[in-house]
């Protein structure tokens, strides 16, 4: 059995947060419920005891949903994957979180950014239905 536990943008967390609230958040309630805390929250997949994949869900007001997904072994990063919009505008970056710059061209449209949250959420899984790139892809002036 697995569990997911959410950590929303003023710290709070949250075990297996409904599916439908979640939803409301992402699409619903954007940008408003994202204004809270740092602006930015995760999702946290438990197979079991173990924490071993992580979604973290950073939003700008103008550019959308930026995701990161994150492989986990032993409680360190072994892979990082980043929600790819558009590849050629990599190079320039803007704030999605409390002092946290990302490239504009990782930010999806939030229905998009939906579709991979709900994969995350349901399997802890990185979906197909959103193009990923691979952390090392990112260019000099970019940043994730």
């Amino acid at each position: 059995m697995h569990k997911v536990v959410y950590q929303s943008p003023n710290g709070l967390t949250t075990d297996n947060i409904g599916i439908n609230k979640l939803k409301e958040y992402i699409l619903d309630q954007f940008p408003e419920y994202w204004y809270q805390g740092n602006g930015g929250a995760s999702l946290d997949f438990y197979d079991g005891e173990i924490n071993n994949k992580s979604l973290l869900i950073l939003p700008n007001e103008e550019y959308g949903i930026y995701l990161k997904y994150l492989v986990l072994e032993n409680g360190k990063v072994k892979e990082t994957w980043l929600s790819l919009e558009d590849r050629l505008n990599l190079n320039e970056t803007v704030e999605c979180s409390e002092e946290w710059y990302a490239s504009i061209g990782l930010f999806l449209p939030k229905e998009k950014a939906w579709l991979a949250i709900k994969e995350f959420y349901l399997s802890g899984e990185r979906t197909n239905r959103i193009e990923w790139l691979d952390s090392n892809e990112i260019p000099e002036d970019g940043n994730y």
